[in-house]
């Protein structure tokens, strides 16, 4: 079981997923905003993040920016989530994020992204 922080500003996306991740056998914790982020990041050490790129307080790809220049996080597998047309995913990557899904996004969808990345 992984411990993966979900950071999106829709409550329900954040619902949705976490919803994902339990039934997979994951431990989701929640974050809606940038600012959630950092603060969950002070106390708990998730195994992955899924990170949105539209978040209301800060970008998405600068806090992964910021993550991969932290030793504490720079080993993290990032998936970046986005409802973006066309999608972000070159802007995504060239931010470190290992990974880049499109909302709505599909229970395997997730399970696949998270495979890819290295979360069992």
């Amino acid at each position: 079981m992984a411990k993966i922080l979900v950071v999106d500003d829709e409550h329900l996306t954040v619902d949705m997923l976490t919803t994902f991740l339990s039934l997979i056998g994951h431990q989701p914790i929640g974050a809606f905003s940038g600012r959630q982020t950092w603060d969950k990041l002070a106390y708990e050490e998730p195994d992955a993040i899924i990170l949105d790129i539209m978040l209301p307080d800060e970008d998405g790809l600068e806090i992964c920016r910021q993550l991969r220049a932290d030793p504490r996080t720079q080993h993290l597998p990032i998936i970046m989530i986005s409802a973006y047309s066309p999608p972000k995913r070159k802007e995504a990557e060239a931010a470190g994020a290992n990974g880049y899904l499109v909302k709505p996004i599909k229970l395997n969808d997730l399970k696949d992204a998270l495979e890819r990345v290295g979360v069992r």
